[in-house]
């Protein structure tokens, strides 16, 4: 469906109007199996707009022709991915008195040759072209500033100081982040710290394994026979084609495919590793390492992955050989002996808290307020 109108709270009587342009989806097919937390997290952010006195009509992103007639109080949209390259048109078009842009992920213009960097580096290393996988064409330049002169604020996924954070700094706009809201099928299991290993680690990840960083995990692997690697995400072909047969060959290197958050393998795999490694090119909050997390996984990530570890985790440096790092950080966490491994995972859990339901919903709920305040 293009365009949902008139969505009203059950309890509050509304006296503005707002435009939401996202995805219709949710409102038409529920929330589905929660294999991605966007559905979930539309319908309550719709939820928090119309009880804050809004009455709100939805554009799917996938719509091209959305030209109103009436006036808007407020409008929100995604305006940082391809799918949010109307977020300019449809802003002005509903002479809304406050336009917040919906960050998904890091400005593309910092992001962008970040990715790009990653396939070059894949295609040099495995003679294998691979077409690149999330970078955003539509919204680079000329596209985003003009983007970014129709935004009053930015609504940023994942905690501010973050890397996505910072690299929207530079417009001179207001920017607020929230929480995401991991599957709430994941919990973590106390008697998993007894079955758990200290040299299993698991890459949890979603869609683009290679800006996604998995590529040079499993050549850091490669190098740690000791160590045990557990690949859980969709396939890419590339990756595929360069990576199946090393795979195949390495004892101490799994590919299980797409797994459900939650589900019986989910559990079999965090039930037995210690930790989840993760090396992104860029991400706004990553909600794979997110979700992982929330079962008790201690992270082993970049900057980039999105999630402030604090001391709990293991960063993985930026300089230098990316690949050499990884090895560096994972052999460091390897060596963690059970009083530290429980400290740390102690970490883990509380930061953990963040990513939920009720988390996403005060964030979200919070930053809006604080955006509109100023208006």
């Amino acid at each position: 469906m293009n365009v949902i109108n008139g969505i009203r709270s059950q309890t509050v009587k509304p006296s503005k109007r707002a435009a939401m342009y996202y995805k219709t989806d949710p409102f038409v097919f529920g929330v589905g199996s929660y294999t991605h937390t966007n559905n979930w997290e539309i319908l309550c952010a719709a939820e928090i707009i119309t009880s804050l006195g809004y009455e709100l009509d939805v554009v799917n992103r996938g719509f091209s022709s959305w030209a109103p007639r009436e006036q808007y109080d407020l409008f929100l949209g995604l305006g940082v991915g391809n799918s949010g390259s109307l977020f300019a048109q449809y802003s002005k078009a509903s002479k809304a008195k406050c336009s917040i842009l919906l960050s998904m992920g890091p400005n593309p213009d910092v992001v962008n040759p970040r990715i790009m960097q990653r396939y070059k580096q894949f295609t040099e290393r495995t003679g294998i072209h691979a077409p690149p996988m999330r970078t955003v064409d539509k919204v680079t330049g000329k596209a985003l500033e003009d983007i970014m002169g129709q935004a009053d604020a930015i609504l940023n996924i994942g905690e501010t100081g973050n890397e996505s954070y910072n690299s929207f700094l530079r417009f001179g706009k207001p920017v607020y982040g929230f929480y995401p809201a991991v599957s709430p099928k994941v919990e973590f299991v106390s008697e998993w710290l007894q079955t758990r290993s200290r040299n299993k680690f698991v890459c949890f990840a979603g869609n683009g394994l290679i800006c996604k960083g998995v590529d040079i995990v499993v050549e850091a692997f490669k190098r740690m026979p000791e160590n045990e690697l557990h690949i859980c995400g969709p396939p890419e072909p590339a990756f595929t084609k360069a990576y199946s047969q090393i795979i195949a060959s390495s004892p101490n290197i799994h590919y299980h495919g797409f797994i459900e958050p939650g589900g019986d393998k989910f559990n079999e795999v965090v039930s037995s590793c210690s930790y989840t490694v993760f090396h992104s090119a860029g991400e706004g909050c990553c909600t794979s390492v997110a979700t992982v997390m929330k079962a008790g996984i201690v992270p082993v990530i970049n900057s980039w992955t999105g999630i402030n570890i604090e001391d709990f985790g293991y960063p993985i440096s930026e300089d230098g050989c990316l690949i050499s790092s990884i090895v560096s950080a994972c052999e460091s966490a390897s060596r963690c002996d059970d009083a530290e491994y429980k400290r740390r995972l102690e970490g883990t859990l509380i930061k953990s808290s963040l990513f939920s339901q009720d988390s996403f919903r005060k964030s979200y709920q919070e930053s809006l307020i604080a955006i509109l305040s100023d208006k």
